[in-house]
């Protein structure tokens, strides 16, 4: 029957023992060492619609020079640093020039073939094994080709060709390394049965009888697409059993989960995972292998399970995206571990497929593993459904926190691997005895900027050791400083200013590159690079007191020739000192013109005070009421006479004390002015005819904008249409109307007297005479 119980963890327990306490143990592992695997080997990835990724650096970067097309299937291999060996889309292979390897031509393959893997054969430096499951629709079962890497001059050629392997396949296929840590398991599924087949791979070659398990699920003839993946440490297998039919019949099983046992190839206890409707595609392991994550190209959704929980099926939850709403991709089809422990996610849509997805944090649960589904740039390649496939042991990496000068940058591997010690290798010579470490997690600070290669040692139970190599690049540390502590005078600001960064911190909580000092204490700021390095600086600000304010009072009139002498009201300190507008040190200063003057008071601190006073001296011309004047009489609009001093004190011929006087008849009036004991004395003679019943022209209009008298209002004029001619001195006209309207304000033109010529032409009229313009 098909077992319906939980799936659980079978691993033990790592017991972690030096690495110096291997004793010849460690010299035979190193003997062994064609069997260690690195990362560098599943560096570049080739995939898709001539789509690739060069993960060396640490960071994917685009691959533009690739040749392959495949909608599905396809593997790449490099070698232990990272140079490129071959790739394959199951039809070509491509040698590291980009060019058809010799004997790699036209094979049985199929670019809609789900899954191919190019496995490295153990033992055998050189030899690699490319894997061929069959296409749904085809009958050419499950195959190999063996590839010698020695043979064209270190180009590669395949020297056997379509081995068949066994007689029936599905499209799925994928390697876990036994129990001995040397040989491989292949791992397939037969086409509608529930038959796996394991067979051995050693240094001899393939084992010719396979290991058979059933899982109790034949599966229907349109559900033979789908991935199949292995845990990172080999004992869990998951397989996607993916149906051509986008209206899958509710029920129908779409993801298997059981158990694998290295030693013996046997797999057991499988598990169906919900949703029953789900169009499985995608597989993939977390790194530390407790998440699974399963793609639905039909419904574009990724779930997420807990294989680690009582009831895995209950733990099913969907990934939602971590991107705003223009970055939501197109269809998640393959996905794939790469070397950087990110799971990668290929966009089969025209939607988004010049980019494809990632999963950040993949070890997290729910929303926190971060999914981003345009998240990483293709150059204008193509994913389309398939990814490289990989043995798992070959994408083992270590975790890496922090890389900047000067701190400490955090290594870690995963209790999953199962390594009962770990021997580190920093690469930083300068670090001499502090060059390497041991235990599952290490740390080391690096004193200088460059780039670094990591390399984590592994040492297995009963199997060789696992080398993982990893390039990190210390970024420099900022350059922060804010300067020598400081005094300031009380009052006084200090500008501190940071170098440029990405962000910035201030002890207040601010986050700008500046800030304005101006309280005693402790100052300090905390930038951060773009590379993410932060550097602190600080300084303390004192203050010294200021002297008592250096007061001169206000703002003063005075009468010609009356001397003022100034001097600092208030307080003052023995040890104060002055300096005054005019350069003189002395306490006082005596004046008597018009002007600003100013005192500074400094004490034996250096710190100062300033003050000013506006002094103006009346003048004779200071008063003035204006030229003798003609206004007609206009109770809507009285002439008014106006004259304003600051702090002056008025009297008028009446004993009227305002600052302005309306005359009412013709007259003479007079006005005397007082200010700051001085006073001053002006006249005018007004004349206020009755032009009501005759033209009137007044002789002065005082055009500034006050209201008063700013127009040339001629009285007398009744409906008539009176032209009218205005002459400067010279006798031009510098303004004509034949209709005038009272509103001739003398616009642009300067102060003087000017001639008129009033005409009434249906009565022949005629007047003449002259104005004064003053503003």
């Amino acid at each position: 029957m098909y077992m319906t119980t939980n799936w659980r963890a079978q691993g033990r327990p790592a017991t972690l023992r030096p690495w110096w306490h291997r004793g010849r143990l460690l010299a035979l592992a190193l003997l062994l060492s064609l069997s260690a695997r690195a990362q560098f080997e599943t560096s570049q990835w080739y995939f898709g619609n001539q789509a690739g990724l060069d993960f060396r650096t640490g960071t994917p970067v685009p691959l533009t020079n690739g040749l392959l097309y495949s909608a599905e299937g396809c593997s790449s291999r490099a070698d232990s640093l990272g140079n490129l060996l071959l790739y394959t889309n199951g039809v070509t292979i491509w040698n590291q020039r980009h060019q058809v390897m010799a004997g790699g031509a036209s094979l049985r393959g199929n670019t809609s073939t789900t899954q191919y893997l190019v496995v490295a054969q153990p033992g055998r430096r050189g030899l690699y094994y490319l894997l061929s499951p069959d296409k749904k629709d085809e009958t050419n079962g499950f195959r190999y080709s063996v590839i010698d890497m020695g043979r064209q001059n270190g180009l590669g050629e395949v020297v056997q060709r379509e081995v068949p392997l066994h007689p029936t396949s599905s499209e799925r296929v994928a390697a876990v390394p036994h129990a001995n840590g040397r040989d491989l398991w292949i791992l397939g599924h037969e086409r509608a049965t529930d038959v796996f087949f394991a067979y051995l791979l050693t240094a001899q070659g393939l084992g010719a009888s396979p290991v058979l398990s059933r899982d109790a699920l034949a599966p229907r003839s349109v559900q033979v697409i789908g991935q199949l993946k292995a845990s990172p440490d080999g004992r869990r297998l998951a397989m996607a059993i993916g149906s051509l039919d986008p209206q899958q019949p509710a029920g129908t099983p779409s993801v298997e989960l059981l158990d694998f046992d290295p030693a013996t190839g046997r797999l057991s206890n499988p598990v169906l995972l919900p949703p029953a409707r789900m169009a499985s595609y995608g597989v993939e392991f977390s790194p530390n292998g407790r998440l699974l994550y399963v793609s639905d190209p039909f419904s574009k959704s990724i779930y997420q399970y807990d294989v680690t929980a009582a009831n895995v099926a209950a733990s099913a939850l969907p990934v939602p995206s971590s991107a705003g709403p223009d970055q939501q991709g197109g269809t998640p089809s393959a996905l794939q571990l790469g070397p950087d422990g990110r799971i990668y996610v290929a966009q089969s849509t025209t939607v988004g497929t010049t980019r494809m997805g990632v999963i950040i944090d993949p070890d997290r649960r729910g929303a926190a593993c971060a999914y981003l589904p345009l998240g990483v740039e293709l150059a204008g390649r193509r994913s389309v459904l398939g990814l490289p496939s990989f043995v798992q042991r070959d994408l083992w990496h270590f975790t890496v926190r922090g890389a900047c000068q000067g701190s400490l940058v955090s290594f870690a591997l995963p209790t999953s691997y199962g390594a009962d010690s770990v021997r580190w290798h920093f690469g930083d010579p300068g670090a001499a005895s502090r060059n390497g470490a041991t235990g599952l997690a290490a740390t080391h600070t690096y004193a200088a900027v460059g780039r670094y290669l990591i390399k984590a040692t592994l040492y297995l139970p009963g199997g060789p050791p696992v080398v993982l190599r990893r390039y990190v690049d210390i970024q420099p540390r900022p350059a922060v400083n804010l300067g020598p502590d400081t005094t300031l005078c009380a009052g006084q600001a200090l500008l501190l200013t940071a170098p440029p960064a990405a962000a910035y911190r201030w002890q207040d909580g601010s986050t700008a590159a500046t800030l304005q000092a101006t309280l005693p204490g402790w100052y300090w700021v905390q930038v951060t690079s773009a590379a993410g390095c932060t550097a602190r600086d600080s300084l303390r600000l004192r203050t010294r007191p200021l002297p008592p304010p250096a007061h001169l009072g206000p703002d003063t009139v005075l009468c010609p020739g009356v001397l003022l002498t100034l001097r600092a009201r208030g307080p003052s300190l023995p040890d104060t000192r002055y300096r005054w507008s005019d350069g003189s040190a002395g306490p006082t200063l005596t004046v008597q013109a018009t002007g600003t003057y100013w005192l500074e008071t400094t004490n034996a601190a250096g710190c100062g005070q300033r003050d000013s006073i506006r002094v103006r001296y009346l003048t004779p011309l200071a008063l003035h009421l204006g030229p003798d004047t003609v206004v007609c009489q206009n109770p809507g609009q009285p002439f008014v006479l106006s004259v304003a001093l600051p702090g002056g004190r008025y009297r008028w011929q009446d004993g009227s004390t305002a600052a302005t006087f309306t005359p009412t008849t013709s007259g003479t009036y007079r006005v005397t002015v007082s200010v700051a004991g001085c006073s001053a004395t002006d006249s005018v003679q007004v004349r206020l005819p009755d032009c009501r019943q005759q033209v009137f022209v007044p002789n002065i209009i005082t055009p500034n904008h006050d209201g008063l008298n700013d127009r040339l209002e001629i009285t007398g004029l009744g409906a008539a249409a009176w032209a009218l001619t205005i002459y400067n001195r010279w006798g031009q006209p510098v303004y004509t109307t034949a209709h005038y309207r009272q509103d001739w304000t003398a616009p642009g033109l300067a102060n003087g007297v000017y001639y008129y010529l009033l005409e009434e032409p249906g009565r022949g009229r005629r007047l003449k005479g002259w104005l004064q313009v003053s503003r």
